[in-house]
């Protein structure tokens, strides 16, 4: 065991809380754990040894450990020292614990900064451990979607950190810095918090609009017409990817395994997952990669021009269909790492979001070309993330040319493209004959990557006035 002493600074961004977690992971157990000071109480049943580590850099513990160790875990214990506790929870595999002093000038106690997990000799394979807490989704009085207990945080430049952990530890907060998106924090809050009064609170004492709910979106459901129809006409090894020079990246619930479409994926990232290969459990996601990618056309697609786009698939929506700010926001950073020229967008609400907005402006002015389905209510109501600015809104049109009757429409609708397909894959349900603005937008993304495929230097003016000729 090794002990160091860090600035003060250090440990307020640690703020590990007193406080009883219940998780409940898929395919395991629930389990408890409740960490105080240098004693730990964990009680689980065959848990996964790096689930059980999670919910300990939930509570802001740096966590590193080699990504092979991850044997089943069950213990039943109280107040065990952290050393004693560790002893039994990890081996065989080795260990190092660092440690730091307390937060106030009179507090001479030291607390656990972080857990290092290795096999002997080889803490050069260790990765960081991204914290771990079931995520769940609720809705407000206003039929708002939001993650309950948890708070998202812009920390502009001169910020006063100390002033606003200081805030944070009043709530009984944990504030996590995010590793691949700077300058975005989330906050862990206790259970049940007034997540709503905690950001009126936090952005009114601060003076800086900073603050927000962690908002959830549901994933767009197609309407699927029950009629008789030939299986869609895909034809293997007649298509292959025009170019690289256009890419789509498309978020949504993922790719399932294809062999028509294995051949346009360029990367492909699972948000909730990482490490593992991309699925897809709904089946929206693999129907959107469709479209976009070029391999099946909406009716009353045009035929000329016909190209197939190379795509890069990010499953940002979880297994019951919802996403959130924080995913979406991890989701853009890979697109544009991985030099995507169009993202697809066939999900949104009314709800809007300042960090959302801030995010899609910043992919925007990178270059990156954003479109996004208007959505399947014909309300008139402005639907997110189509109605950002830095976002092309699109409705969808039927087979015959006309306005869908079920596609929503206002001055944020850009344009309207065809929204029917016949799609060999189903949502949620058989494949055939599916309708929606989510179809439409796909085929935007795709008819702007083959604009830009051939006109690789194209200005957004060009390609609006190109769109503008299109449809």
């Amino acid at each position: 065991m090794r002990i160091t002493k860090s600035a003060a600074i250090s440990y307020l961004l640690l703020l590990v809380l007193l406080l009883f977690h219940t998780a409940v992971v898929s395919g395991a157990a629930p389990f408890s754990l409740v960490l105080e000071k240098t004693k730990l109480s964990v009680s689980a049943e065959n848990v996964a040894l790096q689930t059980i580590l999670q919910e300990l850099a939930a509570q802001g513990i740096v966590v590193r450990i080699d990504p092979a160790i991850n044997p089943p875990v069950s213990a039943n214990f109280k107040n065990r020292p952290i050393e004693q506790a560790l002893d039994s929870l990890v081996k065989p595999a080795s260990y190092s614990l660092l440690w730091e002093a307390g937060p106030d000038d009179d507090d001479t106690t030291i607390r656990l900064a972080e857990i290092q997990v290795f096999q002997t000799g080889r803490k050069d394979l260790m990765k960081k451990l991204e914290p771990g807490r079931a995520e769940v989704i609720t809705k407000s009085k206003e039929g708002i979607f939001y993650v309950k207990d948890e708070i998202l945080l812009y920390l502009p430049p001169g910020i006063d950190l100390a002033k606003l952990l200081k805030l944070i530890r009043s709530y009984n907060g944990t504030l996590l810095e995010s590793a691949s998106l700077p300058g975005l924090a989330k906050i862990f809050l206790p259970e049940n918090s007034e997540v709503f009064n905690i950001v009126r609170e936090i952005n009114s004492r601060l003076k800086h609009d900073i603050a927000q709910p962690n908002y959830a979106y549901p994933v767009q459901s197609p309407v699927r017409y029950a009629m008789e129809t030939a299986a869609a006409d895909i034809g293997p090894g007649y298509y292959a990817p025009t170019d690289n020079s256009a890419p789509i990246a498309i978020l949504d619930s993922g790719l399932a395994d294809n062999t028509e479409l294995d051949k346009f994926v360029l990367s492909s990232l699972d948000v909730m997952r990482p490490n593992a290969p991309i699925t897809d459990t709904l089946g929206h996601g693999t129907q959107m990669a469709f479209i976009a990618s070029g391999v099946v056309k909406p009716y009353g697609a045009a035929a000329e021009n016909e190209s197939y786009i190379p795509i890069i698939p990010i499953r940002a929506f979880d297994d019951n269909g919802y996403t959130t700010d924080f995913k979406i926001m991890d989701a853009i950073s890979f697109a544009l790492t991985n030099h995507a020229r169009v993202m697809s967008l066939s999900w949104g609400s009314e709800t809007r979001s300042n960090l959302m907005e801030k995010a899609f402006a910043n992919a925007g002015n990178k270059g990156l070309i954003i479109v996004a389905s208007a959505g399947n209510e014909p309300t008139g109501k402005p639907v997110y993330p189509a109605a950002y600015p830095s976002v092309i809104g699109v409705g969808a049109l039927a087979p015959h040319g006309k306005t869908w009757e079920n596609s929503n429409y206002g001055s944020f609708v850009t344009l309207y493209a065809p929204g029917f397909a016949n799609l060999p894959v189903g949502h949620k349900g058989e494949p055939g004959i599916y309708a929606g603005t989510s179809i439409s937008a796909a085929f935007v993304a795709h008819t702007i990557a083959g604009y830009l495929s051939e006109n690789p230097a194209a200005t957004l003016q060009e390609i609006q006035d190109y769109l503008d000729r299109k449809f």
